[in-house]
């Protein structure tokens, strides 16, 4: 028996595997982890996974399962998972209980006594911040920030640095290709100056965005990433994918904070 994960937004899960609205349990979601995963009938596997708060055993599409990564990455896969789930996959808005809550905690996990009402302050950082934190001592010397420039500029820093004591380092697109578990950077084109990566290397006060890399699709040129402050919830973004694996500039992305958690 394996340990697997689901590798798309949403997969029903059957009491049998076969396709049916009798067979239907429910549901599991991008990131999720699915417990003692063996091979069923064809094009099928069976599994435990947790649904609705319970262990349940059933059935899933094999086409749309990965799996395991190392345990870092997974640990902040999980971490994304957990708070992307907490927010009712971008339903939960900031400003309504519970979630308003959620966003407190984020930002006193920074020393900042804000919360989700505090409605023109942005917290996307702060979110990509608490995702990183809650995910293991592996990434405890993340620079957690109230703005995404800080650790953008961090990461890219330590890389011409050489610093291995750090779980990311910054490069440009075409340098490395996307895994699950890296984040990636963009500019927003609504406030000036514009921001690319050499600019990213050199200060770290500017307007930016960062999400973290749940699922690599090469079929449809797309890299499905989750962050924070989207829509007023926790949400999934799409970016482009090149034919030869790597980040598009697509959104006004400009950089990839590549994962070297494993690496160190």
């Amino acid at each position: 028996m394996a340990t697997m994960y689901v590798n798309t937004r949403a997969l029903n899960f059957r009491s049998e595997p076969r396709v049916a609205a009798d067979t239907h349990i429910g549901v599991v979601h991008l990131g999720q982890k699915l417990d003692d995963v063996e091979d069923a009938a064809v094009g099928w596997a069976s599994c435990s996974a947790v649904i609705d708060g319970e262990s349940t055993s059933g059935f899933v599409s094999k086409h749309f399962l990965r799996p395991s990564l190392s345990e870092n990455r997974e640990r902040l896969v999980a971490s994304v998972h957990r708070e992307w789930m907490r927010f009712e996959r971008g339903a939960g808005k900031e400003h309504r209980a519970p979630y308003s809550g959620f966003v407190g905690e984020m930002w006193q996990a920074l020393g900042i006594p804000l919360d989700g009402t505090d409605r023109g302050i942005p917290w996307s950082a702060a979110a990509i911040s608490f995702m990183v934190r809650h995910a293991g001592p592996a990434y405890q010397s993340f620079r957690f920030a109230a703005a995404h420039s800080k650790f953008i500029h961090h990461a890219i820093q330590a890389r011409f640095d050489e610093d291995r004591t750090v779980p990311f380092w910054g490069f440009r697109l075409d340098e490395v290709q996307p895994q699950i578990g890296d984040i990636l950077c963009r500019d927003n084109p609504n406030v000036a100056p514009s921001i690319d990566f050499d600019a990213a290397r050199n200060t770290d006060s500017y307007h930016s965005h960062t999400d973290v890399v749940m699922h690599l699709d090469p079929d449809s040129a797309t890299i499905v990433a989750i962050g924070g402050n989207l829509s007023h919830s926790v949400r999934i973004t799409k970016y482009g994918l090149t034919d030869t694996g790597y980040a598009a500039d697509s959104r006004h992305t400009f950089a990839l904070l590549r994962n070297i958690t494993d690496e160190r």
